[in-house]
């Protein structure tokens, strides 16, 4: 038997011939009832705008450099890739489980006030949660990565048991590749439109818990730095 965490959960995980994925249950979608504010956000632009190639060859990790804030247009276009259209999102989840949960935190945003918000894709509208929101704790727990010039970061958590129900222990696999979908889309969307984006994924993980408010089978994932 493998002793080693990251060995033992590929091998746990992978599929061989004649095994079968145990089809269980259907996944439930997480929903607030009574959010303490709800914003909704301007329609997003499909068309226009600066080319997908043009965009990519543009695409780096960047800090903000400059302490400026965010419009509720910018935010609309990056979380554009996440929102739901025809049942479906913009970016591809194994047997449509969507084990991915989307978290804004603004510190400046035109038009918001500060504090945590849950993207609620299906409406492309941002839910608040917190009315909390310090760069301080949340660069201790970003490993004291710098966010005085940051005017707000986009949080991936996942949920593997929505993969799982469909798919066993690869369901978790899964859910950490939706993760990097989601994420890659949501960069590229910032960079197109001359943001500053910074994927942050080395973190202390009960701390990034702890200020999202996260219950039991939510983990973080990735948390994408966002400015000018």
């Amino acid at each position: 038997m493998e002793k080693h965490p990251g060995k033992l959960f590929y091998r746990l995980t992978r599929l061989s011939p004649g095994d079968e994925l145990p089809l269980r249950r259907k996944p439930k979608a997480k929903v607030y009832a009574n959010p303490l504010e709800t914003q909704a956000l301007p329609p997003f632009r499909q068309d226009g705008g600066p080319s997908l190639f043009r965009a990519m060859a543009h695409l780096r990790p960047l800090l903000p450099e400059v302490g400026a804030s965010l419009t509720l247009k910018d935010l609309s276009q990056v979380l554009y890739p996440l929102a739901e259209r025809e049942g479906r999102r913009g970016f591809p989840s194994a047997g449509e489980a969507y084990p991915l949960e989307a978290y804004l935190v603004a510190f400046r945003v035109e038009g918001m006030f500060p504090g945590v918000y849950h993207y609620f894709s299906k409406e492309h509208q941002l839910f608040q949660i917190s009315p909390r929101a310090e760069a301080a704790p949340w660069s201790e727990a970003l490993m004291g990565l710098a966010l005085e010039r940051a005017a707000a970061l986009l949080a991936f958590t996942l949920v593997p048991e929505r993969s799982e129900a469909l798919y066993g222990l690869r369901g978790y696999r899964y859910a950490l590749l939706e993760a990097g979908y989601a994420a890659s889309l949501a960069l590229l969307a910032a960079v197109g439109q001359g943001l500053a984006a910074y994927p942050a994924e080395t973190f202390h993980d009960e701390e990034v818990a702890r200020l999202l408010g996260l219950p039991e089978g939510e983990y973080p994932g990735v948390v994408l730095v966002l400015g000018r």
